[in-house]
């Protein structure tokens, strides 16, 4: 500012017309202005700055909260006076002190000396032709300082339109930028926004696109109107290449569609000297923004970095891994694929989402294959679904693909109307349900945010929405939830967000089968990038896949390398665009997969290690229980040997006191009972020994009686089954005799009591409980056929695969080792055998030993 400056104006607006009027009206006065072109600015300015006056353009907003700067600016109560400038189709009725109506000198120079108490010497009426060539020169130069003052490309590429507008006084301008084979508009003025959406033109067979390949400027002028695009017609056009260093970066263009004016070459000479100015600060607003985005880069590595390193529990790390890879490309889902070399499927082990779909575009629900989906749509009541239980209804995606194990569906009403339907997804069945207080708050958040945003923009509502459905997930305790939205139909619903994380430590694993998509391990083995869209071409089997597993319009797929071997795969996808990734994405997104590789291998050490851990600690728990089992057989053979010697002295005593009585003496009943109970007492005490007694595993085999093994067994257990808990035994045996077994004796009685006691302890809560043994013999194989079965609550269908596992068990902690069957089994493969069972929920359970014979 000069010596001679005696008043200080800031000038708060972002049209470049309303800028130029202003500063030209008070070039030749004793007015500084400080221009700041948009909210943010101005009020940065007004903290930094002393001012006389403030001058706003009444339609100047916060871009981001949508607040008008004049309301803000009135309501900080500031002391200088305020000038509005309502010429943008703004109504006047603006918080001002003062108002400028009309966009020209003689106006501003009146209102703001007005305003500052100052005389403005108004303008002096010029020749037509001087004035402008004057204005055109001080656009030109206003132009210019202005494009060095800005660095944002989006504020650079609106100005150069704005400025070429006003140049050439044309209805329209626009800035056309090469993407692929077409340019696309990235700056408009006067271009309607239903026609600038996807506005695009071919570099062929188009006249921008001769512009753009040709580097020559086209003029076509009173010739009719000419076609831009398909259904775009306009009466003249102007179109100069940006040219830098001999390259064409792009188009600068206007149009006139509703005037009849036509441009000229004194038009084409201004907009090809206003292109070499454009592609200057083109070039330095990108500069800027590739220093910007470096720098931004460089931040979210080290971000990423100090997420991904934080924990070292595998658990927490993998969706942690899932949500930074998400940020970093601003897509709506990641998932972490690892790669099962000996099945040759990649099993998910995390899956990530932020993801929204536009309307029309997202994955459909069709009510019409499944009656219990269709009648609680039709009722409003919310279902639970559980895998093994209450299989999930038809039309939702399979459990290969979401990895769920339990689903919560609730219908949301408003009034009478559907207004949205809601899924919570479990990766692991819940401890508890959500409680009806819970689902009943989300069912009213639901309904009050999709009533409320009825009239809302798509992309307001589903910002909203996913807002709201990250409180839902916490309130459901679920992994992660989808919302659907009812098609005017209403056989159908539509996801239109999704929120959450699910994470796969253990089988059962959501998963991709290689086997059919062997161009996607073809892909894998030779570390290649997989990028893939929706966009009406052909595509690879591969590409179908991941699209559909991700349920996104594109998809990144990484490989997850560690140690130079590939070990899976990292897939992003864009729920909303079939865009395009930039090098400098996949960059991006290649270092930030290396490190959660880096991140994944040291938490997969520490989770491997803890578990190794815990199997030793498990495994000494174990020794330590079994040292004591031993320790008590050893007791209870000592026990069983002492309680022998006196029973035999007490039956033989007994037995001499018998011959001397009478056959018709009262006490023979008396001592025929002694004699008898210590008969069974010692019988009882010879099979504790012969139990007891360890299996020399040197011993030879030998002709062992099945039958009889099994009716020893039974005569020691049967009594105690019957007296303590209301269990009845029934045995069928053949009436002739078997073929002997070759066993090492001891074996198939390890084998009986095993089976029995599991028998006995499925029935030990149960009213009437039953155990039936039965034998046969099959002379056609050579076998005998032993089953044992009881009417208990059977085994269920997820673990029945593990019960013969060495130390899986069901029992509480303390009460069982998990060996007993393990043993059994490994004890009837040795004889040369095998085990079966059957089972079935509420319906008992069967072993059957089949044992081949001599």
């Amino acid at each position: 500012m000069s010596a001679e400056t005696i008043q200080q104006i800031l000038l708060i607006a972002g049209d470049f017309e309303i800028i130029e009027c202003v500063r030209q009206a008070l070039s030749r006065t004793r007015i500084h202005v400080q221009t700041a072109f948009n909210h943010r600015e101005g009020l940065f300015a007004l903290k930094n700055g002393d001012f006389d006056a403030l001058l706003v353009d009444a339609a100047m907003l916060d871009r981001y909260e949508g607040i008008s700067t004049l309301h803000t600016l009135r309501q900080m109560a500031r002391a200088e006076p305020l000038i509005a400038i309502a010429v943008n189709g703004v109504s006047d009725t603006t918080p001002a002190d003062s108002v400028i109506h009309q966009l020209d000198a003689t106006e501003v120079l009146r209102v703001v000396g007005r305003v500052l108490d100052v005389d403005l010497p108004l303008p002096v009426p010029a020749d037509a032709a001087l004035d402008r060539q004057i204005e055109e020169m001080q656009t030109f130069l206003s132009l210019s300082r202005s494009l060095t003052e800005v660095l944002d490309l989006d504020e650079v590429l609106t100005r150069i339109v704005e400025g070429a507008q006003r140049l050439t006084s044309a209805d329209e301008g626009m800035i056309l930028l090469p993407e692929g084979e077409d340019l696309y508009l990235r700056a408009r003025v006067g271009v309607e926004a239903a026609q600038a959406r996807n506005f695009r033109v071919r570099t062929r067979d188009t006249l921008a696109g001769q512009v753009f390949r040709s580097g020559q400027p086209v003029l076509v002028g009173e010739s009719g109107p000419q076609k831009i695009k398909t259904q775009y017609f306009v009466h003249s056009l102007l179109y100069v290449p940006l040219l830098l260093h001999g390259e064409v970066i792009g188009v600068l263009g206007v149009n006139n569609k509703h005037k009849k004016d036509s441009f000229t070459t004194h038009h084409q000479e201004l907009l090809v000297n206003l292109a070499s100015f454009a592609t200057i600060a083109i070039v330095n607003a990108r500069i800027h923004q590739d220093s910007l985005d470096r720098a931004r880069e460089l931040e979210t590595l080290v971000t990423v970095s100090e997420v991904l390193n934080s924990s070292l529990s595998l658990a927490e790390a993998l969706p942690n891994i899932c949500e930074q890879l998400a940020a970093v490309l601003n897509v709506g889902t990641t998932e972490i694929l690892f790669w099962e070399h000996d099945c040759d499927m990649l099993v998910t082990m995390a899956r990530y989402y932020a993801a929204s779909w536009r309307l029309g575009d997202g994955p459909t629900v069709d009510l019409t294959l499944d009656d219990r989906l269709r009648k609680a749509i039709e009722t409003g009541d919310y279902c639970w679904f559980q895998q093994g239980v209450d299989p999930f209804p038809a039309g939702m995606d399979s459990p290969a693909q979401t990895g769920a194990s339990a689903l919560l569906l609730l219908p949301v009403y408003a009034g009478e109307s559907l207004a949205a339907v809601l899924r919570a997804y479990y990766a692991n069945v819940p401890y508890a349900r959500p409680s009806p207080e819970s689902i009943f708050d989300v069912s009213r958040r639901i309904a009050d945010t999709v009533v409320e945003l009825s009239d809302s923009t798509e992309q307001s509502l589903t910002d909203t929405l996913l807002d709201v459905m990250e409180i839902v997930n916490d309130l459901l305790d679920a992994d992660w939830c989808d919302l659907s939205l009812p098609l005017r139909d209403g056989t159908a619903l539509q996801v239109v967000v999704a929120i959450g994380a699910g994470v796969w430590m253990s089988p059962p694993h959501p998963y991709l089968d290689l086997g059919h998509v062997p161009d996607l391990r073809e892909a894998l083995d030779s570390q290649a990038l997989i990028e893939c869209r929706v966009d009406g071409h052909q595509l690879q089997p591969r590409c179908y896949a991941l699209l559909d597993r991700v349920l996104s319009r594109a998809v990144l797929g990484i490989p997850l390398v560690q140690r130079g071997k590939v070990n899976g795969l990292v897939v992003f996808g864009d729920t909303r665009y079939a865009r395009v990734f930039n090098q400098r994405e996949i960059n991006m997104a290649r270092a930030i997969v290396g490190q959660a590789a880096t991140a994944l291998e040291s938490a997969t050490l520490v989770h491997d290690l803890a578990s190794s851990l815990q199997e030793l600690k498990t495994a000494q728990s174990r020794l330590i229980h079994t040292a004591r089992l031993s320790a008590m057989g050893e007791l209870a053979a000592v026990v069983a040997h002492q309680i022998n010697n006196p029973l035999t002295t007490i039956i033989a005593d007994a037995e001499l006191m018998l011959l001397d009585e009478d056959d018709d003496s009262p006490r023979r009943a008396s001592l025929k009972t002694i004699v008898n109970s210590g008969k069974r007492a010692a019988n009882v005490a010879r099979r504790l020994l012969a139990i007891s007694r360890p299996i020399d595993p040197d011993a030879s085999p030998d002709l062992v009686d099945v039958v009889e093994t099994l009716r020893e067994m039974l005569s020691l257990l049967q009594t105690h089954f019957e007296r303590r808990s209301n269990i009845t035994v029934t045995a069928h045996f053949p009436d002739e005799a078997l073929p002997p077994v070759m066993a090492v004796r001891g074996q198939l009685d390890d084998i009986w009591l095993n089976l029995l006691m599991n028998a006995y302890d499925a029935l030990i809560d149960k009213a009437e409980g039953h155990i039936e043994v039965n034998v046969h013999y099959d002379p056609a194989r050579h076998s005998i056929k032993v089953s044992i079965r009881d009417n208990g609550a059977g085994i269920a269908d997820d673990i029945r695969d593990q019960i013969f596992s060495p130390f899986f068990t069901t029992k509480p902690a303390g009460e069982g080792t998990g060996l007993g069957l393990h043993i059994s089994q490994e004890m009837v493969r040795n004889v040369g055998g095998h085990i079966q069972v059957e089972s079935a929920p509420g319906e008992g359970t069967c072993f059957t030993v089949h044992l081949p014979v001599l």
